[in-house]
C-alpha cells in the first residue's frame, strides 16, 4: 500500500490563475494514425490524480542556496517528486511576467540565485515542476491518495482511495518469455508504438496503459482523475501522469505482478508522446522515457514553434501553443493567456525535458511531418542536453530524427538500434550498452536561443 501524505497548498486553489473560457477541440490531423484517440476507458471504476508533492506559496528561499535547505534532498531518482521539502516562492501573475525571446535559463532559481550545486538543482527541479503545473497543466495532485493493487488474469487493478470518490482502473500486463521475474517493464500509452514483440524477446514486459479512462483528452471533467479529486481543472497530460504514478504505486505494493518497479520505462507517440514526456518528467521513479514524435506540447519548445511557424494559419506550418491548446484539452485553461504571448512564459519545454535528467531519455522525431515541429524539438532537445551535461549524464540522453510513417516502426535512421541500446542500459542494467546516440536534424543554435551557460553540478 502506498500513501502520499504531502500536498501543495501552492497548487490547490488560491494562487492558481483564473480559469478562462474552455476551448473546443478540432481535428487538425496531428494523429493521422489514430494512436491515442478517445478510446474506451480503463477497466474498473474510476481513477484519480495526484503527483508532485506540496510546496507552500511562500517567498524566501534561503541565502545563497536557491531554496535548498541545509542537508536537503539531493536525490533525483527513485522517488516520485524530488525536492519535496524545498520551499517554492509564489509564482507571478501573467501581468507581472516579463517577455523573454530566449529559452529561459534552467540554472537560475526564481529568486535569481544561480544553481551551482546538485542540491540546488534538486530544488530548481521542483520549481520547474511547480511552474509547469501552475502555468501550463494544472495540478497533478489535489487530494491525498492511498493506493493498493491486485493482479489476476494478466491485469493489474489499481485501487485509489482518499479522494472525493474512491476509484479504480486496470492495466494489461504481458510478460516476456525470457528473463527472470521480477521483470523490467515498458508502460505504453495505448500500448505504445514501439516494436513490443522485440522488447518482449529482450526480456521486457509490456504494460498497456489505457490512459483515456483516467481523463479523456477532450473533457477535463471526465474520467477518474476528476472523480477522485472532484471537479478538475487540470489538463489531460498531467492527469495521465497522475494515473501512471498510481500504477507505479500499485506495482511497488503488488509483487504478484512480477514487475520490478525500479526498472520501468514510459513511451507513447504523437499526443501520447506528449503524455509520455509529461509522465517521465513528473515521476522520477521512471528509469527510461521514450517520447516519440511528440511535437508542440511535448519535446518542442513553444518559442521556437512560434518563430518557425512564421505566422501561418489553418492546418499548414508548425503547431504552436495556441493551436496546441485549441486542438484538445491537454493543458489547463491557464495556458490560453500565453497563446499570443508565448515569450512571457517563464519556462519552456527544454526545461520539461531536462526534468527527466539524469535518468534515461530517448527522443524520437519524424522529418516527414512539418506539423510535428522537427527543428523546435531539436532546439529544445539540444538545450535539455546541456542540463544532462551539467549533471554529468550526457550519455543518458539520446535523439534520433528520420523520416517514416507517423507512429510507425519503419525506421530509417537507426531508431530500433537506439531503442534497444537504451532498453539494455536502463531496463536490463547492461552497463556495456552504448547510448551515445545524438542524431537530430538540426544542431542547437545557441546564438539564437541560449543566453546562459550550464554549470558543472557536483
Amino acid at each position: 500500500m502506498s500513501f502520499r501524505p504531502r500536498y501543495s497548498r501552492f497548487l490547490t486553489g488560491t494562487v492558481l490563475l483564473p480559469l478562462l473560457i474552455a476551448c473546443g477541440s478540432s481535428d487538425d490531423g496531428e494523429d493521422a494514425s489514430g494512436t491515442g484517440g478517445t478510446g474506451p476507458g480503463t477497466s474498473g471504476s474510476t481513477t484519480t490524480a495526484s503527483s508532485t508533492g506540496g510546496s507552500d506559496a511562500t517567498t524566501g528561499t534561503g541565502s545563497g542556496t536557491g531554496g535548498a535547505p541545509a542537508g536537503g534532498d539531493t536525490e533525483l531518482t527513485g522517488i516520485e517528486t524530488p525536492g519535496a521539502d524545498c520551499p517554492v516562492p509564489s509564482l507571478p501573475a501573467f501581468d507581472e511576467l516579463r517577455a523573454n525571446d530566449k529559452l529561459p535559463d534552467p540554472f537560475t532559481m526564481m529568486d535569481g540565485t544561480k544553481v551551482t550545486t546538485r542540491a540546488q538543482w534538486v530544488c530548481r527541479h521542483r520549481e520547474i515542476s511547480e511552474m509547469v503545473q501552475h502555468y501550463e497543466t494544472g495540478p497533478k495532485q489535489v487530494k491525498e491518495a492511498t493506493v493498493t493493487g491486485s493482479v489476476a488474469g494478466g491485469k493489474l487493478t489499481i485501487n485509489v482511495s482518499g479522494g472525493a470518490q474512491d476509484v479504480s482502473f486496470a492495466v494489461d500486463i504481458s510478460l516476456p518469455s525470457t528473463g527472470t521475474p521480477p521483470y523490467p517493464a515498458l508502460i505504453g500509452l495505448s500500448g505504445g508504438s514501439l516494436n513490443n514483440n522485440r522488447l518482449k524477446q529482450m526480456g521486457v514486459a509490456i504494460i498497456n496503459y489505457n490512459h483515456n479512462g483516467v481523463q479523456p483528452e477532450g473533457d477535463r471533467s471526465g474520467g477518474i482523475f476528476s472523480r477522485f479529486h472532484g471537479k478538475a481543472e487540470s489538463g489531460a497530460l498531467i492527469a495521465w501522469a497522475w494515473g501512471a504514478s498510481r500504477i507505479i504505486d500499485a506495482l511497488e505494493s503488488t509483487p504478484a505482478a512480477q514487475i520490478d518497479p525500479k526498472r520501468l520505462a514510459i513511451t507513447g507517440c504523437s499526443r501520447n508522446g506528449k503524455g509520455a514526456l509529461m509522465i517521465g518528467a513528473m515521476d522520477s521513479r521512471i528509469a527510461l522515457t521514450i517520447p516519440q514524435e511528440s511535437g508542440s506540447g511535448g519535446v518542442a519548445a513553444w518559442r521556437v514553434s512560434e518563430v518557425d511557424n512564421m505566422g501561418r494559419t489553418g492546418s499548414s506550418g508548425v503547431q504552436t501553443l495556441s493551436r496546441t491548446y485549441s486542438e484538445q484539452q491537454w493543458f489547463s485553461e491557464t495556458i490560453e493567456q500565453f497563446g499570443n504571448a508565448v515569450t512571457k512564459l517563464p519556462l519552456d519545454h527544454h526545461e520539461l525535458v531536462g526534468m527527466v535528467a539524469p535518468r534515461g531519455l530517448l527522443i524520437l522525431g519524424n522529418l516527414n511531418y512539418e506539423w510535428l515541429s522537427t527543428n523546435n524539438a531539436d532546439q529544445a532537445g539540444g538545450a535539455a542536453r546541456m542540463i544532462y551535461e551539467a549533471l554529468g549524464a550526457k550519455q543518458n540522453i539520446g535523439y534520433v530524427d528520420s523520416g517514416h510513417t507517423h507512429c510507425g516502426t519503419d525506421y530509417a535512421g537507426g531508431e530500433q538500434e537506439a531503442i534497444e541500446a537504451f532498453v539494455k542500459k536502463f531496463l536490463l542494467e547492461d552497463a556495456s550498452a552504448s547510448t551515445d546516440v545524438w542524431k537530430p536534424k538540426n544542431a542547437l543554435d545557441q546564438a539564437k536561443w541560449v543566453d546562459w551557460t550550464a554549470p558543472t553540478l557536483p
